[in-house]
């Protein structure tokens, strides 16, 4: 019998040195002579914030799934790059030539050649990962089995009437790719929001500043309210959301990361045990 190891490995993306990852792989016995496909460990991305704490991300989502199975995924992306800055970039997917949605692909084929492959793939994001986290679910669901998204600061309305990024207008030009509604109606997915994370200024993001728009607070003036609207957009499009407000938490990474790590416990059990229900069936 062998043990994985669930220390972070540090690792570069392929063909795109800029932007690197850090990795904490599936840890748990393994019999000698075991089909490595047979039973291929969930993966979980959890996206930074502007803080770019992917490892204090990696530790709590690694303490709340508890002894689980489960390979952790921290992109890091860059926040300068030439000395151009390009911290804000990867939270609207394609910035200064930059596709992050492609970066992220590339982060996720790395990882599965470390660790034999995945099987469900679930995505995490705080703040501005949480922007980051529900944009590429716009367009990549298909791919993940759950999203859960944290106290983001600005969050893409599912309407066709507003301009890309407050809404969906234009948003196949802007980005390259086709969104996927009706893949992201097949996910679960999780809003969680600290009651007290109510700070309107650092979320404006107005019209001539980078990535900015008119239409920037149509969602609502903060964090608190930004979620909100979010949740009732996902609801009225037939989305399965479910929404959490931490009662005394403002923007915290731990409290809401350990909120997200215990929806994923349970999708992920869930899984597992629909799984085991089907091989006795057969």
């Amino acid at each position: 019998m062998t043990f994985h190891s669930t220390s972070p490995i540090h690792a570069f993306t392929d063909g795109e040195p800029r932007f690197g990852f850090l990795f904490s792989p599936a840890g748990g016995p393994v019999e000698e002579g075991a089909d490595p496909s047979a039973a291929k460990a969930s993966l979980v991305i959890v996206a930074h914030g502007s803080d770019r704490d992917a490892a204090g991300m990696l530790e709590a989502m690694r303490e709340g799934l508890g002894g689980r199975a489960v390979s952790i995924l921290a992109p890091l992306f860059a926040s300068e790059i030439d000395g151009e800055d390009h911290s804000d970039g990867y939270k609207f997917l394609v910035s200064a030539g930059i596709d992050y949605i492609s970066v992220t692909k590339s982060m996720i084929a790395a990882a599965s050649r470390l660790s034999g492959g995945f099987g469900s793939v679930y995505l995490f994001g705080f703040s501005g990962g949480a922007q980051f986290a529900h944009r590429y679910a716009l367009f990549c669901a298909s791919e993940l089995s759950g999203l859960v998204v944290a106290s983001p600061g600005n969050v893409t309305l599912l309407d066709e009437t507003l301009e890309w990024w407050p809404g969906l207008g234009g948003a196949a030009a802007a980005i390259g790719r086709a969104t996927d509604i009706t893949s992201l109606r097949k996910l679960p997915v999780g809003i969680i929001i600290g009651s007290e994370d109510r700070a309107g200024g650092l979320v404006a993001r107005p019209a001539g500043a980078p990535h900015g728009s008119l239409y920037e607070g149509v969602a609502g003036a903060s964090r608190l309210e930004r979620a909100h609207s979010l949740s009732l957009s996902f609801r009225s499009h037939d989305i399965q959301t479910v929404f959490h407000e931490i009662e005394g938490v403002g923007h915290e990474l731990r409290p809401v990361t350990l909120k997200a790590a215990e929806l994923i416990s349970r999708w992920i059990d869930a899984g597992e045990c629909q799984t085991s229900l089907i091989k006795k069936g057969e």
